[in-house]
Parts: C-alpha cells; structure tokens; sequence
C-alpha cells in the first residue's frame, strides 16, 4: 500500500470565526460539524472572576460595549450579546466551563480538542483548576507566548501538552533556530509561531529536535496549501472548511505512476 499522505490537524480559530460569531457555542458546534480536530478558544475573567470566551480586552468590537471584560460583572455580561456579521442571530458569551460541555458527546466522550488561549496574564491558575475539575486535561492543549508562561502552564497543568508560540514576527534565521531550541530546551509538545515565519529549513529543525509544528491564523488558499506543502503538523484556520477541502482534493488527485 502507497504512503498515506500527511495530514495536519485543523484548528477551528476563536471557536470558528469565519463562519460564526468568534468565541460562541455556535462556534463550537460549527467546528465540530465542519470534522475540524481542534477548537481554539481565548479566554479572560470578569470583574467577579467568572472565566468567559472572549478576546480582546474590552467589549467594543464583539458586544458593542465600549467597556472592559474586567469592568462587568458575569450577569453583566450575560446580557450583551455578540455581534453576527455572517448573518447567525446574536450570540451571548459562554463561560469556559460552557464550552467544555458544549465539546462532550451524548456518551460522555470529547468531540474535539480544546485549545485554551490566555490573552490576559494572571488567571492561569484559576484556567488550570478548572480543567483539571472537569477532568478535561486528555482533550485540552496551551499555547502560551513567552518562556515565563510555558513554564506557569506547565506548573499548573502538567499533563496538559503546550504548544509555544514562539513569534508574532517574520525572524531572521539565527533568532528563529535560537527559539526552536529554547522550545525544545523547556520540553513542549512544539511550537506555534505565526506561518509566515515558518521556512523549511525551520520546520526541518523543529522535527529534527522532537518537536511538532503548528501555525497560525492561515486563510488565504495559496498560504494554507503552502503550510500543507511544509509539512506542519497542525494549521489554525478562521476558515477550516478551505483547509479541510484542500486535504480532500489532495487526497483524491491521481498518485504518479512508478
């Protein structure tokens, strides 16, 4: 039988942004109809520390509210609702604890995993406690961005894998190679960097040194084909169902003959 061609897992980005309001049930339920492997979340607190699905500092551009998440309180909260452009009703904002729920099959079994994003510091303990409540550690993955926060999830939530985003910014490629190993050097499932820093020359050391390749926010058709073409091992999408075409089409082109 011919070598089965490599698939990278697809993960739905902010629930699934393309296609729903970003950070909603309906965009869970979304990314598990679409067949994606993993749902990324982000996640901040309210002023009375209830831990929501939310984004940005404020509420300005989801919810139209000019306030901050910290400013309002839960039952606050609960009454705004986030906008729709793609032309879904309003969606109120879920906690974490909601969306974990949402993940879980009438049989008790995960639908897909969850990748947890902290874009606010100092409330990854309280994340972690509740991911190891729920006993959700088997199906929930990190992505901190900084050497001090690799290390505070790993703390926390040991058995939980941790993906670290090691750039926002296209590197040169000593600074690149420098933080594949520091990756490597604090022991992380790997790493989660922008795709346009990514070469194959860093995709190469990063398997060469254990460690997996994730990427992300990959949209446009010609970028998610070349991310396919690199061999990275998991694409964050706003628009999975592009991705997941382009799998299938590749999987279905003739092979060449020997």
């Amino acid at each position: 039988m011919p070598p089965q061609p490599h698939h990278p897992l697809v993960i739905s980005h902010r629930t699934n942004a393309g296609d729903a309001p970003e950070n909603t049930l309906l965009g869970i339920a979304r990314a598990i109809e679409d067949g994606c492997d993993v749902v990324e979340l982000d996640v901040r607190a309210t002023r009375d520390g209830v831990l929501v699905l939310l984004h940005d500092e404020t509420l300005a551009r989801t919810a139209g509210d000019p306030r901050a998440v910290l400013d309002v309180t839960y039952a606050e909260l609960r009454a705004l609702r986030c906008g729709a452009p793609q032309g879904h009703p309003p969606q109120p904002v879920p906690t974490l604890e909601e969306a974990y729920a949402a993940v879980i099959a009438p049989d008790g079994t995960p639908r897909i995993v969850v990748e947890v994003d902290i874009p606010a510091r100092g409330i990854e303990a309280e994340v972690a406690a509740l991911i190891r409540r729920l006993h959700a550690d088997p199906y929930s993955l990190f992505t901190p961005s900084t050497e001090a926060e690799v290390r505070l999830m790993q703390r926390h939530c040991p058995e939980v894998p941790v993906f670290f985003d090691i750039t926002h910014d296209v590197l040169p490629p000593e600074e690149m190679e420098r933080r594949i190993r520091l990756a490597a050097a604090l022991g992380v499932c790997g790493i989660n960097p922008t795709f346009r820093a990514l070469t194959p020359e860093a995709v190469a050391l990063a398997h060469g040194l254990g460690l997996e390749v994730a990427c992300w926010t990959v949209d446009a058709p010609d970028d998610l084909a070349r991310m396919v073409a690199l061999g990275v091992d998991a694409i964050t999408t706003d628009h999975p169902r592009r991705l997941l075409a382009l799998l299938e089409a590749r999987d279905k082109s003739p092979k060449p003959s020997r």
